[in-house]
């Protein structure tokens, strides 16, 4: 008896004590807009056709508290007419960051694997740069209410919701007009005939 209850405990305690233990693993804070209400900012391209990257950046990402965190996927969250992120990546912000070029992000000096994120939020001006590659697969206008991040952290699995409104407009398509029929679809359908 004494065996199984040597044998049994470990595997009693083990999941008890890790499950506990989540509420502390570092979390990733996006641009000060993560899991908020509303977009906190809406990027419009003009004259995107399908097939191309469209790069952005200029984001600010930190930890809540030490430790590190690796951003392993990112997807568009309430996407329209298929736009993807085609690549992400993040680099120290040392110097000018990123605002939006026709570019893989590789090529605008994004290494293709984006580090691990290091730096917590209260103890340093100097946080890393998060940077997104948005693509489409036909010339439509296209565009997401933003991007859930997934990454790890403290070996367990999370993820942030960053609240970025982003539209690629179709070739010949007025930003105001590719904006205003993004509001149209967003609305609530009108159920009065």
């Amino acid at each position: 008896m004494r065996v199984l209850t040597r044998l049994v405990l470990p595997l009693v305690l083990a999941p008890a004590l890790a499950s506990g233990c989540g509420a502390f693993d570092p979390r990733l804070v996006v641009g000060g807009g993560s899991d908020t209400d509303g977009p906190v900012g809406v990027v419009v391209l003009d004259d995107t056709v399908a097939h191309r990257p469209y790069s952005l950046g200029g984001w600010d990402m930190c930890l809540d508290r030490p430790g590190s965190a690796t951003i392993i996927r990112v997807e568009p969250i309430r996407p329209y007419n298929d736009i993807v992120v085609q690549a992400f990546s993040s680099r120290p912000h040392t110097g000018a960051m990123l605002g939006n070029a026709d570019k893989p992000l590789t090529e605008l000096g994004f290494p293709a694997r984006g580090p691990a994120v290091t730096t917590v939020c209260e103890e340093s001006d100097l946080h890393t740069e998060l940077a997104l590659q948005y693509g489409k697969t036909r010339d439509d206008s296209a565009g997401a209410e933003g991007v859930r991040i997934t990454y790890t952290s403290a070996g367990r699995r999370h993820t942030v919701d960053f609240n970025l409104r982003v539209l690629l407009c179709a070739p010949h398509t007025p930003a105001e007009r590719c904006e205003k029929t993004y509001e149209e679809l967003l609305a609530p359908g009108d159920d009065a005939d």
